[in-house]
């Protein structure tokens, strides 16, 4: 099996509502959906050999006010169940990281039972601003600080 990551285009708009958890997408924006048309990247992994789509990530940009730095969020990461643990959300996570690296990335909403699994696709924990220490509700958010330049 070989991961491609590629751009998603309109025609994967109905595989991708199909394999998630409720969302919709949709090519351009529209109430209660998620658009391509919105996302700084939609990205689709598959096996070119086959022909099979096996899992997709959407990330948008969200803009600070007052000239603060904004940073990515990454909105939704799906992997269909018979390609889970084979690479494919790291194939992912890994492009996305590649064509942002000097921007911070913010999990929009993140599975807790999955803690482990993000901090392996290269995320931090950083607690809640009243977070106590041995809190296992984990409120603070899951984040990759922007890359530091090599000069």
């Amino acid at each position: 099996m070989r991961i491609k990551v590629r751009d998603a285009h309109p025609a994967d708009t109905e595989w991708m509502s199909n394999n998630t958890e409720g969302w919709t997408v949709t090519v351009e924006n529209q109430e209660g959906a998620t658009s391509l048309a919105e996302a700084l990247h939609a990205l689709i992994a598959e096996d070119p050999d086959q022909g099979v789509r096996m899992g997709w990530l959407h990330s948008s940009l969200l803009r600070a006010a007052g000239g603060e730095p904004g940073y990515v969020r990454l909105y939704e990461l799906h992997v269909s169940p018979e390609f889970r643990q084979r690479g494919v959300a790291r194939a992912l996570v890994d492009e996305l990281f590649a064509r942002v690296p000097d921007q911070e990335i913010i999990l929009s909403a993140w599975d807790r039972d999955l803690y482990g699994v993000w901090f392996k696709l290269g995320f931090s924990y950083v607690p809640g601003p009243d977070e106590m220490s041995g809190d296992r509700s984990y409120p603070g958010d899951m984040v990759r600080p922007p890359v530091e330049a090599v000069s």
